[in-house]
């Protein structure tokens, strides 16, 4: 047993010894003692410091750990009481060595404990006028030819007491007119300087006489003439005044400022004695109004600025110099109160001269016109959850003219918990959204006001129908992660968002039905029978529409989606698949896998009005609106056609991967995506020459496709491996898999 213990504890100190996997321990390399050889004198004091250098390159103060020491402690003692320290004391005349250890580890440096052998006091022979104070300073030179600061150590002292005082540190007060001299002294020695104590015998005010900008600012100095003839500045100790304070006041500084045109003496005094000089302020040449002729609407306000150009060809600020009026009050009025100058308020419609007046006049018209009605744009907006959209408001006038006043209007939510907008100036008209739900905004002016219907939708979501599980994956796009599975008919196949109303659509391929998915809740809260077969879903939300494709049925069902009633079914080509809508132009496009052909239904009237020849056995169908283009996948050609939806024709047969399925367009950035089920991957095209320019590999029997532009994103469905991709657009690359339910088909995208 004992052999044991004897084993385990080997263990435990090889353990210890190995840091346990832990880095090896910072240790004490160096000490550094500063200041580094220092001569103070006798009887003072200094102040040593030790930093630890260690084997990381950090350093730290150690002056309060370390343990200091003095080779002589009859030259100088130093200090290892705490709060002190590293506090070296000179005793007597010589040199030793301070030491501060910690350990194994010392740092040293010498001390010179010195004798004062003269003392220096500055200022030399100074003048102070009387009443004022003069600080000096004591220099000790040292017998080893070392300086040191003795001001607060010295003794100080003033031959002549009528004429000035100095105090224990060394500030001395000008009492009287007369001569005194100041000395320090230090250890029996003693340095000395003359100070003269004068009266002030005149002061001259600068510059003379001079003329300035009304309101502009102007710079004066004093010269004092002293009573032993020494000139000073005492600009800092004069009184300061203006006779004419509406002209120009004066600061304590000596720092005039002007305010309207005429002259002012500028005085500057001291103990009776004063200096002047005159002041002349200068009006304007002319005067500018801006904004020039502008307009406004009836209860706004208008700032309106003066600018004054002067005889010498400067230009300056007036606003709050000039004296400002407005030629009809009725129309509009004009401040002249304080920290408003220049704000005009629009009263009622008409037009009014608006003129500024210091010495000349300068004006401008303004128009106040009545607000006739205001437009929100945009109209019903839908906005994500978190998201913030900028509203703007548009006012119409009686004279028909049209003006941006969104930062006039004020602005409300009729539901706060759903969503706010911004009153602040800069972000006026800025709604956040804060819920789920829908909110009424209003904008108004006056008695004039406006409202439109938001909505605040489910947003970041991808939902992936999974037909071999019955169900419908729901995936936080911000994580991609899987935050709901949702039960829904036998074999779904397609699905479509209604971001608008929080709505998902689920074609049950074995149930001939349409599932309805409230998305705030993530249930099911209809179900609609459709035709044999359903496969593909667009939704049209403008018109309150959802299209599905039947393909047992041959046949599109048209669903009421406020009611959930099948309202119209159209015949179409043989088994169709899948579908697109153009909501721009009213057309919903139908891809015919056993026709090889796309029907063309205007959605006005739910009738076919062109069938377009595509390639074998067609799969799926996308449309860019902007371009006038659909693109079709072809099974069994391996391609996509590009059909023209003006002309309704194909225009060009791009070669792709095995077995095209999905196709997905991101206008902003030409290109389409194409997924490969037969070769596991997505063929990325360039539609404006519609050539493919990579492939990026994705999971097995890729499906449904679709894309997020706000993010560039691409999603794909992978049937054959239960995962969904995740494309970089940027750089065509997959950049996350989400493991969903059995056989996804399809998927649709909420930014």
């Amino acid at each position: 047993m004992t052999k044991y213990i004897f084993v385990a504890l080997m263990m435990v100190f090889i353990l210890v010894g190995c840091g346990g996997g832990k880095s090896t321990p910072v240790t004490l390399v160096s000490i550094t003692v500063t200041p580094v050889n220092k001569s103070i004198a006798v009887g003072t004091t200094t102040q040593f410091a030790a930093l630890g250098t260690y084997s990381d390159n950090t350093i730290q103060v150690l002056t309060a750990s370390v343990t200091w020491n003095s080779s002589n402690t009859g030259i100088a003692t130093i200090s290892n009481s705490q709060g002190t320290e590293g506090l070296a004391t000179a005793v007597a005349a010589g040199s030793i060595t301070i030491t501060a250890t910690s350990g194994s580890i010392s740092g040293s440096t010498a001390l010179t404990s010195a004798t004062v052998a003269s003392i220096s006091v500055t200022p030399a022979n100074s003048t102070s006028i009387v009443g004022t104070n003069q600080k000096f300073s004591a220099t000790g030179v040292l017998s080893d030819n070392a300086t040191q600061d003795l001001t607060g150590l010295v003794t100080w002292n003033s031959s002549n007491t009528a004429a000035a005082t100095i105090t224990a540190s060394g500030i001395a007060t000008a009492v009287a007119a007369g001569s005194s001299t100041i000395s320090a002294t230090f250890a029996g020695i003693t340095g000395s300087t003359s100070l003269n104590s004068a009266t002030v015998a005149s002061i001259a005010v600068t510059p003379v006489n001079p003329t300035i900008a009304a309101g502009t600012t102007q710079q004066f100095s004093a010269q004092g003439t002293l009573s032993n003839s020494v000139i000073q500045d005492v600009t800092s100790l004069v009184t300061w005044n203006s006779s004419n304070t509406t002209v120009a006041t004066i600061s304590s500084g000596g720092l005039s400022s002007s305010s309207s045109i005429g002259s002012t003496t500028i005085s500057a005094s001291y103990a009776g004695v004063s200096g002047t000089t005159t002041l002349t302020v200068q009006g304007p040449a002319s005067i500018t109004v801006e904004p020039a002729n502008p307009s406004a609407v009836v209860g706004s306000t208008l700032q309106f600025t003066a600018t004054g150009t002067f005889a010498d060809g400067s230009v300056h600020d007036l606003t709050t110099l000039v004296a400002w009026t407005s030629s009809s009050g009725g129309v509009a009025t004009i401040s002249n109160v304080s920290g408003s100058q220049g704000l005009a308020t629009a009263v009622a419609a008409g037009s009014t001269t608006i003129s500024a007046t210091l010495g000349v006049s300068g004006s401008t018209v303004l128009t106040v016109k009545a607000l006739k009605s205001i437009a929100i744009a945009p109209l019903n907006p839908t906005m994500g959850l978190g998201s913030t959209l900028q509203l703007t408001a548009t006012g119409t006038f009686t004279d028909g003219s049209t003006q941006d006043i969104t930062a006039s209007v004020s602005w409300a939510s009729q539901n706060t918990g759903v969503a706010t907008i911004s009153n602040v100036s800069g972000s006026k008209g800025v709604v956040t959204a804060k819920a789920l739900g829908s909110t009424t905004i209003t904008a108004t002016f006056g008695a004039i006001s406006v409202s439109t219907a938001l909505a605040v939708t489910q947003s970041n979501r991808a939902y992936v129908v999974n037909s071999g599980s019955n169900s419908l994956s729901v995936i936080d796009t911000t994580s991609n992660t899987v935050v709901a599975t949702v039960s829904v008919g036998v074999a779904p196949q397609g699905v479509a968002a209604n971001a608008a109303s929080n709505l998902v659509y689920v074609t049950n391929s074995g149930s001939n039905s349409l599932s309805v998915i409230d998305t705030t809740s993530n249930t099911v809260v209809a179900t609609v029978p459709v035709g044999v077969a359903p496969q593909g879903i667009a939704v049209n939300p403008a018109a309150n529409q959802a299209y599905v494709v039947n393909s047992g049925s041959s046949s599109v069902s048209v669903i009421d989606t406020v009611s959930n009633t099948v309202d119209a079914t159209v015949s179409v080509g043989v088994a169709p698949l899948g579908i697109a809508m153009n909501s721009a132009s009213n057309q919903a496009y139908v891809v015919n896998s056993g026709s090889n052909s796309i029907s063309v239904i205007d959605t006005t009237s739910n009738t076919v009005v062109a069938t377009v020849s595509v390639g074998l056995d067609p799969q799926r169908v996308a449309v860019n609106p902007a371009a006038n283009l659909a693109y079709v996948t072809n099974d069994g050609s391996n391609s996509l056609s590009v059909i023209n939806t003006t002309s309704n024709t194909v225009v060009a047969v791009v070669s792709v991967g095995l077995g095209p399925q999905g196709v997905a367009v991101i206008p902003a950035s030409n290109s389409a995506y194409v997924t490969n089920s037969g070769n596991n991957s997505v063929s990325v095209i360039d539609t404006t020459s519609n050539t493919v320019v990579a492939t990026v590999s994705v999971g097995l029997s890729p499906q449904g496709i679709a894309v997020n532009p706000a993010s560039n994103l691409v999603y794909v469905a992978n049937s054959g491996s239960n995962s969904l991709s995740v494309i970089d657009a940027n750089n065509n690359t997959d950049v996350a898999t989400v493991s969903v339910g059995n056989g996804p088909n399809d998927v649709s995208v909420v930014p």
